[in-house]
């Protein structure tokens, strides 16, 4: 197993960092670092725009924002041929140094951007960057073209900058405590999220009645961006490999109007094996429900490099559902994968959903009720129908 956060909790980092829109419920496992060492204090940028969440994506792959925008039919085609070309770039990017990580989702953003200006009427681009200020929460304060049409005083902008990282420095103090294996981190939570509320409440506080106007002015007629809930890439597509278990070669683009559950695994690693059981049991319970559940077999230790070693590892295990030998570990790097056992949950419409990193039940984590929630909500259609679970607020304009 290699050594990570504790995503369950990361989660709530995460939120002080993203607009409430795109923040995901905890969707991964709670795992013990293997070392305790205190990461240092990373120093936080002073440019306002390093604050400002990068929406475009997320919106763009909601059907609700598709809807809103007249994207249907050829266009949509159009759109998600181009999503799968893009996309990996953007899932990847989440492992990368967060000014390295902007970089590549600004390139992304560029080439969707660019389609979208062939593709739709002035009309629809003006509503798309209505919905990305909406979306942008109270830091779209933080923008310089924001700031200059709502007006905002050289005082003004620096408390709300303050303000922002604030949040971020508490943020990063918890993922610090996580990533050290130190406690549960409750005085570094209870310290972000007393800095979350003061960011939610002080651009109430801090501007004028018209320059709130001003604010709900440029983000256009209501819409709610708070509830969306397929915000994540395509998921990868599965490598080439000679070597398959308890199947023929399988390819996800194959498998649309299913739902995956696709984990990533190596037979000898002990949090991985006590996951297995969890799949074994979902597989029973969904096959016939349509869901296929696909292991996915990097190796981690020699052992594990040989094939052989593989399939009767997985013969061994009771293992019957399809797994394939992802020998030259060229999946796992499609994926951005960084640690054994990691689950995801792909959509029947090919869309990343959710995932968990870790053991399943990790010192009492739930990861497998949230996956097993996951699954019955997209077998049941109602996963872009419900508001999306534990959903921070959002800073926005006060409305009238």
């Amino acid at each position: 197993m290699r050594p990570l956060s504790l995503r369950s909790l990361r989660r709530l980092v995460v939120a002080a960092t993203l607009v409430a829109s795109f923040v995901a419920p905890a969707r991964s496992g709670a795992q013990a670092p293997a070392a305790a060492t205190q990461p240092a204090a990373p120093s936080l940028p002073f440019n306002p725009a390093t604050y400002v969440p990068q929406v475009i994506l997320p919106l763009l792959h909601t059907p609700q924002v598709q809807a809103e925008l007249g994207i249907e039919g050829a266009k949509l085609a159009q759109l998600e041929q181009l999503f799968a070309t893009v996309d990996g770039d953007w899932w990847r990017a989440r492992n990368l140094p967060p000014a390295e990580q902007r970089a590549a989702i600004t390139k992304v953003e560029k080439a969707v951007k660019t389609w979208l200006t062939g593709a739709l009427p002035r009309e629809r681009l003006v509503r798309l960057a209505d919905l990305e200020r909406r979306a942008q929460g109270g830091r779209v304060l933080l923008r310089e073209d924001v700031a200059e049409v709502v007006g905002l005083e050289p005082a003004q902008q620096e408390k709300l900058l303050a303000a922002a990282r604030a949040t971020e420095s508490a943020a990063a103090a918890l993922g610090r405590v996580f990533q050290s294996g130190g406690g549960q981190g409750d005085l570094e939570k209870a310290a972000l999220l007393a800095a979350r509320e003061r960011e939610l409440k002080l651009p109430g506080d801090l501007l004028s009645e018209e320059q709130q106007k001003e604010w709900r002015r440029i983000v256009g007629a209501p819409f709610d961006t708070v509830t969306l809930d397929r915000i994540y890439p395509m998921a990868p597509e599965l490598a080439p490999s000679a070597t398959w278990i308890n199947a023929k070669p399988l390819a996800l683009a194959g498998l649309r109007g299913k739902v995956v559950i696709l984990h990533f695994y190596a037979f000898e690693c002990v949090n991985c094996q006590r996951n297995l059981p969890i799949y074994a049991e979902w597989h029973r319970a969904f096959a016939d429900k349509g869901v296929v559940v696909i292991g996915v077999q990097t190796p981690e230790t020699e052992a594990e490099k040989d094939s052989g070693n593989v399939i009767a590892a997985a013969k061994e295990a009771g293992i019957d559902y399809p797994v394939v030998f992802d020998g030259d570990s060229a999946t796992w790097k499609a994926w951005g994968n960084t640690m054994w056992p990691t689950v995801y949950v792909i959509d029947q419409q090919g869309y990343l959903r959710v995932w968990w990193q870790g053991e399943l039940n990790w010192q009492g984590a739930k990861g497998d009720e949230v996956i097993r929630t996951a699954v019955e909500k997209l077998l049941a259609g109602k996963a872009d129908a419900e508001p999306a679970a534990a959903t921070p607020r959002q800073p926005g304009p006060a409305t009238k």
